[in-house]
């Protein structure tokens, strides 16, 4: 689960690391006063649970209330993967003395969380950029340690002390809040001390009930496959699978429905690689699922059907990173998942990692067995190649649909 900005920031606040003084709204007119209680230039932000919501025009600075109330009014117009906007979080802008990065992130290479920090940050900027990059040991980091490593960073006195403590609450955070991913981006070093300009935080669906404050957890209810997978993963602890439901399957509202794929990575940073490739190339995912962490092929199965038996996709689209877990069990867990939904779409299979030639030729052969327009490929086709792909394949299809009628 991942939470909005303003949730997350309430989060980190637990952990003494403040946020600009904001308010959250969810209309233009309270935004309008919000901007005038705070004074002087905000900045107006969309709340939903996505990243780089300034690429997609959903973040802009305005210099009086009137301007909130304004960008207030398109922002709550727009939806972005069949979710409408409902809030914007109105926030003080506050002048930094310097910028930086700062997340903690489970890394399935590493086995571990790994802590990042970085200078810099901001829109565009990767974890991978970050200077420091530092597996976390499992009874943690010590304040000490954590101290000596933003002293690589070559950061002296106050600005080496308050990334410390951004660093140490992200940290905290984490741990306690059982978390996938907190993330600051960037965090402002202000005359005040460090400020959380943007952060996020995205939790472990299956220790919800264990978090210390649920009130800061969204009010939505489960999807029924979203049910489907919880339920699964009690009973199945090999591996990870993480499902969600992006577009409702009754009702995909205003999307078009000739642009829906169903999308199945390995790994949750290729998940949002490749949402940012669908999206160059015109596709919409219709979930989220990453099965990574060497899960079991029945686990790998359930979550192929799961994604196929969704009636409204047109496509579907799985890629793997450089993935350590044996590929050629995820291989006999998608043939086995498409098959327990009859699907025969067009396909594009992208694995790379350990066993991928094996993988691929069970891929090619099921698919010729089964008649299936699948395109399967490797590490020497990146995603964003591999969405053109499809979209290729989706195009053709259609064109070849239309002609035998």
């Amino acid at each position: 689960m991942r939470l909005i900005e303003s949730a997350s920031k309430d989060v980190l606040a637990r952990y003494g690391l403040k946020a600009p003084a904001g308010r959250l709204c969810t209309t233009p007119a309270q935004a309008r006063a919000a901007a005038q209680e705070l004074g002087g230039p905000v900045y107006v932000k969309a709340q939903i649970p996505f990243g780089d919501r300034a690429t997609l025009g959903l973040v802009g600075r305005v210099e009086d209330p009137e301007g909130a109330a304004t960008a207030t009014a398109e922002y709550l117009e727009r939806t972005v993967d069949g979710m409408k906007v409902g809030s914007v979080l109105v926030e003080l802008a506050v002048p930094a003395q310097l910028s930086a990065y700062v997340s903690v992130h489970v890394d399935d290479a590493a086995a571990a969380r790994v802590l990042r920090i970085g200078q810099g940050g901001g829109a565009g900027y990767h974890a991978e950029d970050a200077q420091i990059q530092e597996p976390v040991p499992r009874d943690g980091l010590e304040l000490f340690e954590v101290r000596h490593l933003v002293g690589r960073l070559g950061v002296t006195g106050a600005h080496r002390e308050a990334i410390t403590r951004c660093a140490w609450a992200v940290l905290s955070a984490a741990q306690e809040w059982h978390a996938y991913t907190v993330e600051v981006n960037p965090l402002f070093i202000t005359d005040a001390g460090p400020v959380a300009i943007d952060a996020k935080i995205e939790l472990d669906d299956y220790s919800l009930a264990m978090v210390p404050d649920r009130s800061l957890l969204p009010e939505t209810e489960e999807s029924p496959p979203e049910r489907e997978a919880r339920l699964f993963n009690e009973h199945d602890h090999r591996g990870s699978m993480r499902y969600v439901q992006l577009v409702d399957p009754t009702d995909p509202g205003d999307l078009d429905p000739g642009c829906l794929v169903g999308s199945h990575a390995v790994g949750g940073g290729e998940s949002m690689v490749v949402f940012d490739a669908l999206a160059e190339v015109g596709l919409v995912p219709a979930n989220y699922c990453d099965t990574s962490g060497a899960p079991s092929r029945e686990k790998v199965a359930f979550a192929t059907r799961l994604i196929a038996s969704q009636p409204h996709i047109r496509g579907y689209f799985f890629s793997s990173c450089i993935a350590n877990q044996p590929l050629s069990v995820t291989a006999a867990g998608l043939i086995d998942g498409f098959d327990a939904a009859g699907w025969r779409g067009p396909t594009l299979v992208r694995i790379a990692g350990n066993q991928d030639e094996q993988a691929q030729a069970m891929i090619r052969a099921w698919a010729l067995e089964a008649g299936v327009d699948a395109t399967v490929v490797g590490r020497e086709v990146d995603e964003w190649e591999a969405a053109a792909m499809l979209a290729r394949d989706l195009d053709t299809a259609e064109v070849e649909h239309g002609l035998s009628h």
